[in-house]
């Protein structure tokens, strides 16, 4: 057994030892490994360890200056998942900061906590807190920028968060598209490997899950944006790259085999389109779009009217057969913002980053049966129990109903059979119609759709609209 002494000279011997270990791991080590641990200076604005260490506990700091930044990251990950199935979400934010700072390449703290942001903050009705929005991205622009090399991220961004959250359809091409050079990238690297006799050591680095996952994604946000041909040349890369991928795996992947039928069945589904649609949107079709907003109550409202909508009830693409009709599955999308709010860039996702108290913005969806927008009682939107997410603290606010063709979730696929990509179908001269000019936005999106043809219909209410009592009716 050591005696006292012993034991304290040990203790002295090792505290020393910190000091050439910190003199290692800041001007040797790190220098040399920078790539690995410590991110370059990110393209959305500052990141890195010269944040971390001006903004970490000195507990954290520590462990990051004695080289254990990717272990605490690791931990504190761990400890992430216990509140995430505890439901203490605000207790996540920070970190996630902390843990994305420590290891800036551990590509699921990005994906989740963007994720996180986008989904996880909701009022008593279950809709997203739109006001994390800007945070969300930041964070996984962030993500992008110091893993440029991960597909995930990047359909990620375009699928997770513009296409589906913020439905800003050019922004996603954006985005998929950058994957997809990615993923391309990937598979000149791993043919020339091949053409050293590595063939039995390629998988591609990932580029065998970015086809199906970007390169997919990729043609289908390309036809969102009525870029049918762009489209089909995108839906043969996919094509080919796929063939590359079973000949290199000599066939025995049957997932790749499969993603390829689902691209060569898209790829058919899409030309067939390409040779009907023209036609059938040459008569202009009068929707019907009647919405109304109702006040119920002191901030609670109710989303009603009509939408008309015609669609193929059958189509069969080889022979040209097919029989349009009313249908159901439409659905209008409605959204309450203050007046003149505008999707903030953020730059930088920072650890004291927080959505702004005082700005309101509400979206919802409504479907469309029998021609009724939410069906016999409409959609009720309740305001009233969420004061923390609807403070209600701006004098005006707009509220805008809109149908938008190139939303699959707006306009299902028959229905686009009627109306076109972009409603090239619709009835110019119908009420609530909106030619886009390459300059107009859908509520809360950055970027325009050229030539997009929509209906909406926007109201301008002031805060008595809606906090005051009693029924009010607006057409």
């Amino acid at each position: 057994m050591l005696s006292s002494s012993r034991r304290l000279s040990l203790l002295v011997i090792a505290l020393l030892l910190f000091i050439p270990i910190g003199f290692l791991q800041t001007q040797l080590i790190d220098p040399f490994y920078k790539k690995n641990y410590a991110p370059p200076k990110s393209k959305s604005g500052p990141s890195g360890l010269s944040l971390a260490g001006s903004n970490l506990p000195a507990t954290f700091a520590l462990g990051a200056f004695t080289g254990f930044r990717e272990a605490i990251a690791g931990m504190l990950w761990v400890r992430c998942d216990e509140f995430f199935h505890n439901g203490d979400y605000d207790a996540i934010m920070p970190l996630i900061r902390i843990i994305t700072w420590l290891d800036p390449h551990q590509i699921d703290v990005y994906e989740t906590g963007a994720w996180h942001m986008d989904y996880n903050f909701t009022d008593s009705q279950e809709r997203s807190d739109r006001r994390y929005i800007p945070l969300s991205v930041a964070l996984l622009k962030e993500g992008i920028d110091n893993n440029e090399d991960q597909p995930d991220l990047y359909s990620d961004m375009a699928f997770v968060h513009y296409f589906r959250k913020i439905q800003d359809f050019p922004q996603s091409r954006h985005w998929f598209g950058k994957g997809w050079d990615v993923v391309t990238a990937k598979a000149v690297v791993d043919e020339k490997s091949d053409q050293h006799g590595l063939k039995d050591q390629i998988n591609f680095d990932g580029a065998d899950k970015g086809v199906m996952t970007v390169g997919h994604g990729y043609a289908h946000s390309l036809e969102f944006n009525g870029q049918e041909q762009e489209a089909v040349k995108q839906w043969q890369a996919c094509l080919d790259l796929h063939q590359k991928l079973i000949a290199v795996k000599d066939g025995k992947d049957l997932s790749e085999t499969q993603n390829l039928e689902i691209a060569s069945k898209q790829l058919r589904e899409l030309q067939g389109r390409l040779k009907y649609r023209p036609i059938d949107t040459k008569v202009p079709l009068d929707m019907g779009f009647r919405p109304q907003l109702v006040r119920v109550a002191p901030k609670v409202f109710v989303l009603q009217g009509s939408l008309n909508a015609i669609g193929a009830k059958k189509f069969v693409l080889e022979t040209g057969a097919r029989e349009f009709g009313p249908v159901d599955g439409c659905r209008v999308e409605i959204r309450l913002q203050d007046e003149n709010y505008k999707l903030p860039d953020i730059g930088v996702y920072g650890l004291g980053s927080a959505v702004d108290p005082n700005v309101t913005i509400m979206q919802d969806a409504a479907s469309v049966r029998a021609g009724k927008i939410g069906g016999d009682q409409g959609r009720k939107i309740d305001m009233s129990q969420d004061k923390d997410m609807y403070s209600f603290k701006a004098p005006r606010y707009t509220v805008t109903a809109w149908f938008a063709p190139n939303n699959p979730n707006d306009a299902p696929i028959q229905v686009q059979d009627r109306i076109g990509w972009l409603g090239e179908g619709l009835d110019p001269n119908q009420k609530n119609f909106v030619q886009t000019d390459g300059k107009s936005l859908l509520p809360g999106s950055v970027s325009p759709v050229p030539g997009l043809r929509m209906l909406a219909k926007t109201w301008t209410l002031s805060r008595e609209d809606i906090v005051g009592a009693g029924k009010k009716v607006f057409n």
